[in-house]
């Protein structure tokens, strides 16, 4: 009876240290996915002015909460620059059409795109 108390013991006690040696690397995977896909959102940002700028739409509303990862994060339009800041880091890219911007979009606004002469106006809608 003794021994199979001590096997059930050291079962349990191997479960455990094979637990702990699996769950540091998906852990370590998860966090760099997560960088990974906040350095592609200014990219796919400036994909979307330039497929609207070379659209025949008017105007486009978008949500900031269906861009931006959190509530911590916000997004800045520059000349022909997007910048997502983070908690994690300030990600850049570029744009192929001028954009012109009244400052940095957060979680909780809402964003509109028109154009107007050879650039991309970016606004926040007010409700």
């Amino acid at each position: 009876m003794m021994e199979f108390t001590l096997s059930r013991v050291c079962m349990s006690l191997c479960g455990f240290m094979l637990l702990a040696a699996v769950i540091v690397p998906v852990t370590g995977m998860y966090e760099s996915d997560t960088v990974g896909m906040e350095s592609r959102i200014p990219e796919s940002v400036a994909s979307l002015i330039n497929d609207f700028y070379f659209s025949k739409i008017d105007s486009l509303t978008v949500p900031m909460s269906d861009i931006l990862p959190d509530a911590a994060s916000y997004i800045g339009f520059g000349e022909n620059m997007i910048t997502l800041t983070t908690e994690r880091g300030i990600y850049m890219t570029g744009t192929n059409v001028p954009t012109v911007s009244d400052g940095v979009f957060g979680y909780g606004d809402i964003l509109r795109l028109s154009r107007s002469g050879g650039s991309v106006v970016a606004e926040r809608v007010m409700l």
